[in-house]
């Protein structure tokens, strides 16, 4: 498959060509071109460098990548989310659309301030076209842990969407990084419950003086 990462320049999005890039063609994407293409040849060389396969790792511009792309993820931040989709909406097809957005806020503490929607996937779902398939899911991996490849991330990783089959590709990738574990979480509509823990998880960190922390159910 061809994945697009917008903001694949991000940490997160770092991990995700990193981990992906054995199996599949990955898209680094970004409004500045150059950004792009510099991040997608550091991260090539990291696996040249470590002997690991990989498929291919292109920097470019988002429009180019979605309209590539079978998957496209979303791991840019909440604020610039629906202007860049309604932006990029005619690039858009019938792509999955992964979404890790949440929105939240910082007051003395970080809150979950979902859309009237009533979670950032819905909000999604409702700017891109219906033939867009978008799934939620990766909220609660953690960035630094997921770039270091000899790390195994032992962290379980809900999937909502209503598609199934696109439900069951994200799945699939999810099993393809070292010791995630994929659990259905239902539809699109449950989003909100897995969003919501970003910021509990955040400040659950923070009082208890943690990092990288994830979820696991046992």
């Amino acid at each position: 498959m061809k994945i697009a990462i917008l903001g694949g320049t991000g940490s997160i999005g770092e991990g995700f060509a990193l981990r992906w890039a054995g199996k599949h063609d990955i898209l680094v994407c970004s409004r500045e071109i150059e950004k792009a293409v510099n991040a997608a040849d550091e991260y090539t060389n990291i696996l040249l460098y470590r002997g690991m396969e990989c498929c291919g790792i292109k920097g470019c511009g988002n429009e180019t990548a979605i309209q590539e792309a079978d998957v496209v993820v979303l791991s840019v931040p909440y604020q610039g989310v629906v202007s860049l989709l309604k932006r990029l909406n005619p690039c858009f097809k019938d792509q999955i659309v992964i979404s890790l957005v949440v929105p939240m806020t910082k007051n003395i503490w970080f809150e979950y301030t979902p859309p009237v929607q009533g979670s950032a996937a819905l909000e999604i779902q409702e700017v891109l076209p219906e033939s867009v398939k978008v799934v939620s899911s990766y909220h609660n991996v953690s960035a630094r842990k997921l770039a270091k490849l000899d790390l195994s991330l032992d962290y379980d990783v809900v999937v909502c969407g209503d598609d199934e089959n696109a439900k069951q590709t994200v799945m699939d990738l999810t099993r393809e990084i070292k010791s995630l574990r994929p659990l259905d979480g239902g539809g699109l509509a449950s989003s909100y419950m897995i969003e919501s823990l970003t910021p509990f998880l955040i400040n659950l960190a923070i009082r208890n003086k943690l990092s990288d922390l994830g979820v696991k159910f046992l």
